[in-house]
């Protein structure tokens, strides 16, 4: 050990050390390939190690990461490990429990902090567990898609008086401690009186339980116990950070029910203690020694100057720890080459071990292999490609024209949502989609064209009155505001310079059906415009980019084409006050509103009539 630890300057001493002093018995390394194979050898080190009777096992490791991994693995073999550091507050249910209700409050009730809450063990935990969830996961399903309005008004709109509105009012009531809390400063004693009472009543009491519990119930006593200028005062985002900062501070640690045997001590607990076997977990470089952090005040020079203790001293005082350790009867050495994202470098005490003692007969490729093994993969088997054949009775009968499209695209994609009816579900909270933009811009154009005559002057209103009633996040109407009334204002304005050529919007938003092969094909056009010639233009509104030219020749963008097929076959047949619209369909138009090539939002665009193109007006 004294040879190992040698100053670096004194090292050339190496090369004059007799055999007897590069002797390394009982010192064995472990080089797994990555963190969870590093902990699962140790892991199967300590389950060896306890079939000897009165034997104590010690790991030794500064890496809480590692830590946490090979605890996991043991309680494979119904161990727990005795770990002197415990579990941090925030990580245990009542801690995390605790946080959930405060970041609710943080982010103004936002679905997925709502929907974790609500989703906790602790919530509502008992009897009526089952029914709860029940509930939550049909929540779940109604918060897809972009973010309602702030607040649980916000929610209630979404529900509306759908049969989920009589659970959400008494789910409402056990928020009522925090449900209209002001979004301006408060004391933080009553922020926290106000998480603390919003847990309790959605808990039923249970997050103050056991000694997790126990533990969060003193901490938020000492809070409410601030007074004075002790008590400031706290936004709901700066009352989580401080409540989050206080929890990691807290540990818990059960007095009982840990093996007697096995005990994870950090480097300063290590030194207290002694084990017949003691594994070393953990030696990379950065982990074990830590690297120290400039100090950004002082210059080292400055340090030495002033007589303070030089930033290198931690990386002696972990040399030490690691010679204690090695002291012992029997010591495992571990490190894992690679981390979560790229290769490790060893320790520079392994790599001087190494240097002092070249012995091959080290290293431990048993317990590798073993580790490998024990959670050996199954063979491989090849899975033939899916090729679903429904039955004449499942085929589907009623197709839309978008559907033709994904049924030509992607078969499989259409197998499972017409035939196995799987819908996709939008994420919770997601960016306002194509669909939802699309769904917004239909609805306001169709109006305009109904209610409003094309008027151009009531064009923007018309679509302000719609943003502001839509129940969406602010930030979302914010950004999307100024897009939209440029791209319905260039609308208005094609709209007026089209007539000025003699063609006429006729309708919007029609619906239309027609039979080929006893398949009836249903669709509905966003615009349909009359040329000066009579024919028919068949406008599709796209809030992204419209398909390619290629595309419609290839056959993936079917929909115009299916649209102007329907109306020459009469497929736009009269009802509802509306005449029926019948012509040979002459122009087929895509109109986008996003950006055009010349920076200006909204354009025109045909895939037919292309120059060397295989498709034509005629």
């Amino acid at each position: 050990l004294r040879s190992i630890f040698i100053p670096a300057r004194l090292s050339d001493r190496w090369v004059t050390l007799d055999a007897a002093d590069r002797r390394t018995k009982g010192i064995r390394i472990v080089e797994a390939e990555n963190p969870d194979e590093e902990a699962q050898a140790i892991a199967l080190l300590v389950r060896q190690a306890l079939d000897i009777p009165a034997r104590r096992v010690a790991i030794v490791t500064p890496d809480r990461s590692l830590a946490a991994r090979v605890i996991a693995h043991l309680r494979r073999w119904d161990i727990e490990a005795d770990d002197s550091a415990g579990e941090a507050l925030p990580v245990t249910p009542p801690g995390r429990f605790l946080l959930a209700v405060a970041q609710c409050l943080a982010d103004d009730f936002a679905p997925v902090p709502l929907l974790d809450l609500f989703k906790h063990p602790l919530a509502q935990a008992g009897e009526t567990r089952r029914e709860w969830l029940d509930e939550v996961r049909a929540l779940d399903r109604l918060l897809r898609g972009p973010r309602p309005a702030p607040g649980l008004a916000g929610i209630a709109t979404t529900i509306g008086n759908r049969p989920l509105k009589a659970w959400w009012q008494e789910a409402r009531a056990l928020l009522d401690s925090i449900a209209r809390w002001p979004r301006e400063q408060q004391l933080l004693s009553a922020t926290i009186q106000a998480i603390a009472a919003a847990a309790d009543a959605l808990s039923n009491q249970a997050v103050w339980t056991g000694l997790a519990g126990r533990c969060a119930s003193d901490l938020v006593q000492q809070l409410l116990a601030r007074t004075g200028t002790h008590d400031p005062l706290v936004t709901p985002s700066q009352a989580v950070n401080i409540l989050a900062r206080l929890m990691r501070e807290k540990s818990v640690r059960p007095p009982y029910g840990k093996h007697p045997r096995v005990a994870i001590y950090g480097l300063l607990e290590a030194r207290l203690q002694s084990a017949d076997l003691v594994i070393c977990a953990g030696l990379n470089e950065g982990v074990w020694p830590q690297i120290p952090s400039p100090d950004p005040w002082l210059a080292p020079m400055v340090r030495n100057t002033l007589g303070l203790a030089p930033l290198e001293m931690r990386v002696g005082l972990s040399a030490q720890d690691l010679a204690g350790a090695l002291a012992s009867a029997e010591v495992v050495l571990t490190r894992a080459r690679r981390d979560g994202s790229a290769p490790t470098v060893a320790s520079r005490f392994l790599l001087r071990l190494q240097a002092v003692a070249p012995d091959r007969q080290m290293e431990d490729h048993e317990t590798l292999a073993l580790a490998r093994r024990l959670d050996r993969r199954l063979p491989m088997e090849r899975i033939e490609k899916p090729a679903p054949r429904p039955s004449t009775e499942q085929r589907v009968k009623r197709l839309s024209v978008t559907e033709l499209d994904r049924l030509r695209a992607d078969p499989y994609a259409f197998y499972a949502k017409r035939i196995l009816a799987l819908p996709s579900l939008d994420p919770v909270d997601a960016e306002p989609s194509a669909a939802w933009r699309g769904t917004l811009v239909h609805e306001i154009l169709e109006y305009w064209h109904r209610e409003d005559g094309l008027d151009a002057a009531s064009l923007v209103p018309r679509a302000c009155r719609y943003l502001d009633e839509a129940n969406v996040h602010p930030l979302i109407k914010a950004l999307w505001r100024p897009r939209l009334v440029a791209a319905l204002n260039w609308i208005a304005e094609e709209t007026l310079a089209l007539a000025g050529e003699g063609r006429r919007m006729i309708d919007a938003e029609r619906s239309g059906t027609f039979m080929i092969e006893g398949v009836e094909i249903r669709g509905k056009a966003d615009r349909i415009d009359r040329l000066p010639d009579g024919t028919l233009a068949i406008v599709d509104y796209k809030t992204g980019k419209p398909p390619s030219a290629r595309q419609v020749e290839a056959g993936y963008a079917l929909q115009l084409g299916l649209l102007g097929m329907m109306a020459e076959r009469g497929g736009f047949a009269a009802k509802d006050n509306q005449p029926e619209i019948a012509g040979k369909a002459a122009a087929f138009e895509y109109w986008s509103l996003t950006r055009s090539k010349s920076g200006d939002f909204g354009y025109r665009e045909t895939p037919v009539g292309r120059k060397n193109s295989e498709l034509t007006a005629e």
